[in-house]
């Protein structure tokens, strides 16, 4: 396993040394904001990160696994097509930007705009899931995918903020607990959940967020879970050319 020291390398020169390594497993040190880690990565390759990411962390990625031991900063798995990040710490806003395939498992919380403009296609279906809190605008205009939310840090009477799944026609997002009705945007619709039965679509992905972070499930489940999803799949039908009312 190769081993970079952040502090030795100016932005650009680390992102060189990481890209040119032919090592299967690299671990960078002492981060402190440098942008665009594991970007376009189209490999099987395990990036293991200390510190702070900054913006666009495994923008593009399309494979690889990144671990990081930290904070990451805006953008974190910006249009990802494949592969898994792990963040042991808390994002900032956008997170999975336009998504289209692969997991992004966050312990702690998410800022503005969680899974904006998330898609699936074909056999690729997204996966986002947050420990903690999100903020407004959770799936905002999404088109496929499942978002969890879990608030299990329990800092808010609500996982996430006002306006979740504004605009969103596909996909799914599981809030544990109840979603207030002014959290929730006018198209959607909600069910809540209970227990192992109920949730068998997102187990796997409740599975492996335990996992990563030493959670225990029977604690996770403890709590019913509200599923959002979209009234109406043409919200948008009134705007397109030669609508007819």
């Amino acid at each position: 396993m190769a081993v970079f020291d952040a502090v030795n390398y100016d932005h650009y020169s680390l992102l060189q040394a990481l890209q040119l390594s032919p090592d299967e497993e690299v671990e960078v040190l002492n981060l402190n904001g440098q942008r665009y880690l594991g970007c376009g990565w189209k490999n099987s390759k395990r990036l293991v990160l200390h510190g702070t990411a900054g913006n666009n962390l495994g923008a593009f990625a399309d494979g690889p696994t990144i671990l990081l031991y930290g904070n990451g900063q805006e953008g974190v798995g910006n249009t990802m097509s494949d592969g898994e990040i792990i963040v042991y710490g808390r994002v900032g806003d956008i997170a999975g930007y336009g998504m289209r395939g692969g997991g992004l498992y966050i312990r702690d919380n998410a800022g503005y705009r969680l899974g904006i403009h998330m898609k699936a296609y074909q056999d690729k279906s997204p996966v986002i899931v947050v420990g903690g809190q999100a903020g407004a605008f959770v799936g905002e205009y999404m088109a496929g995918g499942t978002i969890i939310v879990l608030g299990l840090n329990g800092r808010h009477n609500t996982p996430t903020g006002p306006y979740c799944g504004t605009g969103m026609y596909a996909g799914e997002i599981y809030i544990r607990g109840e979603v207030p009705e002014k959290h929730r945007a006018d198209n959607s619709k909600t069910e809540l959940l209970h227990g192992e039965a109920d949730l068998q679509g997102i187990l796997p992905y409740l599975r492996r967020f335990a996992a990563h972070f030493s959670y225990d499930m029977d604690y996770i489940l403890a709590e019913p879970f509200t599923r959002l999803t979209a009234v109406n799949k043409r919200i948008f039908s009134q705007m397109y050319a030669g609508f007819m009312g």
